[in-house]
């Protein structure tokens, strides 16, 4: 779905932020995408979608070299950026003219998110809160049944109770040709969501794995005496990150696993190294 072969990118010459990029990511899977804040989260959403162009390298998504008629792209991919301004038009009207760019768009699926989401499609964009709009956009962009959908920051503006909706609606719609992308900060919102996970930082890749290899790599939790390679203290004790031993396999903790990887990064790569011998 996703194949990313030595790609380079920079805004300019000071700021380089991708140097010989290598990535791929399988269809049928929702991703969590992760990393500090400039790791190059949202520039890599950015090339993915071919709204930016490297400087070298080749970028293949859906089976298509990103030279590919932009029209025919555009049409199988679908990005939700965190921020974002729309017409100054009713959401039926917007979802009525720009519906025909997407050959698989649902009005029954559309129709049946906007009431999970409660999203009132008579309101104009304009006068919706962060929040009610990326609610709108969100159910639109689903109903669009694309093949790769990107979502930068997709719960930033919504309550808890639409987190869950959304993770619900999420998971019923992957299929084995389509792919989820989702950059994020928050790592709870995704944690029980996602397939895989991919952890960048300073333009590079520090892990690639499903989330039943992660669990088989590491094990989380209270540390009790543990060998680990990552501690933090929290109110329950002393918990962290240890590399797992035999069999083990217990809860998965996506917030220790990415403070691990940023605080004791060489130590995770080990751990990563010494059980892919």
């Amino acid at each position: 779905m996703i194949d990313v072969r030595k790609m380079s990118f920079c805004y300019s010459s000071a700021s380089r932020v991708f140097d010989s990029l290598s990535l791929t990511l399988p269809s049928g899977e929702i991703m969590g995408l992760l990393g500090r804040n400039g790791a190059g989260k949202s520039t890599l959403i950015k090339l993915l979608a071919a709204l930016l162009t490297p400087q070298s390298g080749q970028i293949e998504v859906c089976g298509n070299g990103l030279s590919t008629s932009k029209a025919e792209l555009y049409s199988r991919i679908m990005v939700v950026p965190e921020e974002f301004e729309l017409p100054r038009v009713t959401v039926a009207s917007y979802v009525e003219h720009t519906s025909p760019l997407y050959p698989a768009f649902s009005r029954e699926q559309f129709d049946s998110y906007c009431n999970t989401l409660e999203v009132d499609c008579s309101a104009r964009f304009d006068r919706l809160s962060m929040g009610q709009r990326k609610r709108a956009y969100l159910a639109f962009a689903l109903a669009c049944n694309v093949e790769l959908l990107l979502l930068d920051e997709p719960t930033n503006g919504l309550d808890i109770t639409t987190k869950g909706a959304l993770q619900s609606i999420l998971a019923s719609y992957i299929e084995p040709n389509k792919c989820v992308l989702i950059s994020t900060h928050q790592a709870h919102d995704i944690e029980n969501l996602v397939d895989r996970i991919v952890i960048i930082e300073q333009g590079k890749i520090l892990l690639n794995h499903t989330v039943m290899e992660l669990q088989q790599l590491f094990g989380f939790g209270i540390v009790a005496g543990r060998e680990a390679i990552y501690t933090t203290q929290s109110v329950a004790g002393n918990v962290g990150v240890w590399a797992a031993e035999g069999d083990e396999e217990g809860r998965f903790d996506l917030e220790l696993l990415f403070n691990a990887a940023m605080k004791a990064t060489d130590a995770v790569s080990a751990v990563v190294a010494s059980k892919a011998k």
